[in-house]
């Protein structure tokens, strides 16, 4: 019996392992290419306001919402947050070295991101920039802030948007979200905080300025099956494998 025993806890391992290799890290990336408009307030013209809701592919076939909002008080549906960029802008300076959709946030606005069924997942890294409004930069003009909610919890991150290049352009830089990356959450908020015009201080803030403007693109999310997800699979495995041998042998 103690040999039976034994036998099935390696056969289980090795069935793990397997598993583990098969169904693995569920992982994809939101590129925003392209982007289902049908579902927005003002539709085709790519604007985004407050209460708006769109939705991208998610992990595994599942499917992700995104809701921009102000966090202004008053804030009222239909209020410009943000637009569904792509290439040059008229009133902003945007980053130069994006030649597709990408998700601009304005006036210290809010984008909140889930997936429509719970799912749980992580951010693994994304792309992020500073928009301009004209105004001079810094040569850091502002940060990104992740704040990540799991059973009611939060944790934040906080990273440095870059500013201007030799040649007086924005542009994209991927984000690795390090530690931040490790935990799976059941929603996502990504907000800005603008720094002040050089000469104004040092103390960058969000929801006051209505400078904290950023884009994102290329948002990597990620999720590791739980070791219990996993060994229930190599149970329900090897049940599966006793069943045919018992077929075959009738």
């Amino acid at each position: 019996m103690k040999k039976v025993g034994s036998r099935l806890a390696m056969a289980a391992a090795a069935l793990l392992m397997s598993v583990g290799v098969q169904a693995g890290v569920l992982r994809t990336t939101i590129t925003f290419d392209p982007v289902d408009t049908s579902t927005l307030i003002y539709g085709d013209f790519g604007v985004l306001v407050h209460n708006d809701e769109f939705y991208q592919p998610g992990l595994g076939g599942r499917t992700m919402w995104f809701d921009p909002f102000s966090n202004a008080a008053g804030a009222q549906t239909g209020d410009l947050v943000g637009a569904i960029l792509n290439g040059p802008c008229a009133d902003l300076l945007c980053p130069a070295n994006n030649d597709t959709n990408y998700i601009g946030m304005l006036d210290d606005a809010v984008l909140v991101f889930g997936s429509t069924d719970g799912f749980r997942f992580s951010v693994k890294s994304l792309s992020a920039a500073f928009l301009g409004s004209g105004d001079p930069l810094q040569y850091m003009p502002g940060f990104l802030r992740l704040q990540g909610v799991r059973d009611g919890m939060s944790t934040t991150a906080t990273f440095a948007l870059t500013g201007l290049d030799a040649n007086g352009q924005l542009n994209f830089n991927t984000i690795n979200t390090g530690n931040f990356g490790n935990i799976e959450f059941d929603y996502v908020y990504a907000f800005g905080l603008a720094c002040p015009a050089p000469g104004g201080g040092s103390t960058c803030s969000g929801f006051t300025t209505n400078r904290a403007q950023f884009a994102l693109d290329n948002i990597v999310i990620e999720h590791v099956p739980e070791p219990g997800s996993l060994a229930l699979l190599a149970v329900a495995g090897l049940a599966a494998g006793r069943v045919t041998r018992r077929r075959r042998a009738a």
